[in-house]
């Protein structure tokens, strides 16, 4: 999901959720969430035997934990993103301070520590390729501790299917696509104000809508709930799978012989690969994928990929620990 985060790009240490030992009620309400965003603390509390006040309780946690987040949904061309691009930053000294810091960038979209070739990832969403090169020299490339970036610049998201989402962050498609087109047309500077606070907080509710945005209230409640209504802004759960579900991610850069689509197709059919996007750089599709064990990532990376026929080669590098949560429209 740049990424006005909470400021706190990391996942606090010592706690339950952090820790992996979410219990069947935190469970539940994640599930909750994931079908309904927005769904009422008094609502989701009587779902799974809580008072209201206990559940907030509970969300709040699970949110400042990073377990979960929140967010309102769009597709980037509503509030004018161009520009995507995934850095590998190799670091001098430690990496941790270094994720934390790339984690409080407001352009940062998702900062996950890794294994393989790169410390750190991180995925910057900017307006054009002028602001994503102003961010890389201004802002990335002088974060004490950066040693050498490579920066692969997204052509195209040829699929997405994240497994903490149900259902695509994009909005329903990619960006210009002619079928959506109608639906944000006529959005202005009022929406789009009340967009920037719903994809910091899907689920600030109309009061913090109203102060956030600068928008009276009566015109935040009418005007958001339209924007909900026409599917502009889709209200989405994301899940962090390292601590939710325990599951092994990794991204994947892939090189390719022959035509991109012909591999592509070949990779849609496969329920492990969550995102695939063609890009500028060393590699020409960039893969992020989730599977159920290491076990299962290395049968995925070391036989599945590489038997598709037009695959020169495949590169992983596993995530460790994901210091910020996407907020816009993509997790690669």
């Amino acid at each position: 999901m740049g990424a006005p985060s909470r400021g706190e790009g990391q996942l606090p240490q010592g706690n339950g959720a952090a820790e992996g030992t979410l219990d069947p009620v935190d469970e539940q309400l994640v599930r909750l969430l994931m079908r309904d965003g927005r769904a009422g603390y008094v609502e989701l509390g009587a779902r799974v035997d809580l008072s209201g006040d206990a559940a907030r309780e509970r969300l709040k946690r699970l949110i400042a934990d990073d377990v979960i987040k929140v967010v309102g949904s769009v597709s980037p061309a509503t509030v004018g993103l161009e520009s995507f691009a995934l850095v590998g930053i190799t670091v001098s000294g430690p990496a941790l301070p270094v994720a934390r810091a790339l984690a409080d960038l407001p352009a940062a979209d998702l900062v996950v520590q890794t294994t393989g070739m790169f410390d750190i990832i991180a995925e910057l969403v900017c307006r054009d390729d002028r602001e994503l090169l102003r961010v890389l020299d201004e802002t990335v490339r002088t974060v004490p501790g950066v040693a050498k970036c490579l920066v692969m610049q997204y052509l195209s998201v040829e699929k997405y299917a994240m497994e903490g989402s149900q259902q695509l962050l994009v909005g329903g498609g990619h960006p210009g696509d002619p079928a959506h087109a109608s639906a944000w047309e006529d959005v202005d500077d009022s929406d789009r104000a009340l967009i920037s606070v719903l994809q910091q907080d899907g689920r600030a509710s109309f009061k913090q809508l109203a102060e956030h945005s600068g928008v009276p209230y009566a015109s935040a409640r009418r005007r958001v709930l339209r924007l909900l209504e026409r599917g502009v802004v889709r209200i989405v759960t994301i899940t962090n799978q390292l601590l939710f579900g325990q599951r092994v991610q990794a991204g994947v850069g892939m090189r390719v012989q022959g035509p991109i689509p012909d591999v592509v197709r070949r990779l849609a059919d496969l329920d492990e690969v969550e995102i695939v996007a063609a890009t500028t750089g060393p590699y020409d599709l960039l893969l992020e994928v989730n599977c159920a064990s290491r076990a299962d990532l290395y049968r995925l990376t070391g036989t599945v990929l590489r038997g598709i026929e037009g695959v020169v080669s495949t590169e992983t590098f596993s995530y460790i620990d994901i210091h910020k949560l996407p907020y816009t429209w993509t997790a690669l």
